[in-house]
């Protein structure tokens, strides 16, 4: 089949750029599978061998200025991000989109709507879900180099995220932590500095990203809001590194016994459990089970498949969703 994916953004993102690593991985999942891929980006973006630039051109990134650049024979068009009003109706073929955060409370998306976990797909009013896969070359697996730190990555200048309450959390246990991410929130990463064992990485991308989630002896991710799905966490099994997380949207979903920990919210009543784990280095989780986890379910080979029967679907005239899914209630009340 012919497939365009559409996200008109520089590819490959000069910095973490999580969504973007997505398409690239899921079009080379797709070209591996022997269908022709496009994919709608900006002039210059670089592409897996196998997939066609479809160039966007800055100006002009709307979904509806997409229609009159489709090449010929299009079957079907993913979008990442929710289209213009009055897109769907005008396409020429099948379609679907990937919704990659949280919605508003209320809001509605297309019956062809996917997410990116059960929970995710639930709390939208939804069932249909493809868990994001990754690229196992990209990250290293080396259970030998472990250093006796955790890790935090993710975006520090999101609240969310809680790079504070890991500072917390591993200042109290006593266990060193090393924190990458970006440079904004000047509070935290005075603490940081003030706190014994405590190292601030800043942004980092690439090899370095795949050395420290590799080296790491546990990733700590005590987020406060519902996961839509995680990538970070799976990118850490990946290099064989377990995964302390907060019971929240898809992170029990990605973390079964064995090859991470999930706990509820750290506040007086439950931060003993926290401690005690952290302390013991997550003990008895072994690296390659984490990796062998994350090969079973997170390979991008398994996203393109999965993506690849939904495309059949809509192809075929069906509807992902009976309904339009709407949001559940306010993912805000923390």
């Amino acid at each position: 089949m012919k497939v365009v994916l559409f996200h008109p953004t520089e590819l490959p993102p000069r910095d973490y750029g999580g969504v973007e690593r997505v398409v690239l991985w899921l079009a080379r999942g797709l070209v591996e599978r022997g269908h022709e891929v496009w994919v709608g980006a900006l002039p210059g973006s670089r592409l897996p061998e196998g997939a066609r630039l479809l160039e966007i051109p800055p100006e002009d990134r709307s979904a509806l200025g997409l229609l009159g650049r489709l090449p010929p024979g299009t079957d079907v068009v993913h979008f990442m991000a929710p289209p213009e009003e009055g897109t769907w109706e005008r396409l020429p073929c099948a379609a679907l989109l990937t919704v990659h955060g949280n919605g508003k409370p209320g809001e509605s998306f297309p019956r062809n709507t996917v997410f990116l976990s059960q929970d995710h797909a639930l709390r939208h009013g939804g069932t249909v879900f493809v868990y994001n896969g990754i690229d196992p070359a990209e990250y290293r697996f080396a259970p030998e180099e472990k250093g006796d730190w955790m890790l935090f990555l993710s975006k520090t200048s999101w609240s969310v995220k809680n790079v504070r309450g890991a500072l917390r959390l591993c200042a109290r246990a006593g266990v060193p932590l090393k924190i990458a991410g970006g440079n904004r929130p000047w509070l935290s990463r005075i603490e940081a500095t003030l706190r014994p064992g405590m190292e601030w990485l800043g942004p980092v991308a690439g090899a370095a990203k795949a050395k420290w989630l590799c080296q790491a002896r546990a990733l700590v991710f005590p987020v406060l809001w519902p996961e839509p799905f995680g990538l970070v966490v799976v990118e850490a099994l990946m290099s064989g590194t377990p995964v302390l997380a907060t019971r929240k949207g898809s992170l029990p979903e990605l973390l079964p016994e064995g090859v991470g920990a999930v706990l509820p919210q750290p506040t007086a009543g439950t931060e003993k459990e926290w401690l005690a784990l952290l302390r013991s280095g997550l003990l008895g989780m072994e690296p390659a089970r984490c990796r062998e986890w994350a090969l079973s379910r997170f390979h991008y080979g398994k996203m393109a498949e999965g993506y690849e029967g939904l495309y059949r679907k809509v192809m075929a005239g069906e509807s992902l969703h009976p309904q339009n899914p709407i949001v559940q209630g306010d993912w805000r009340v923390l």
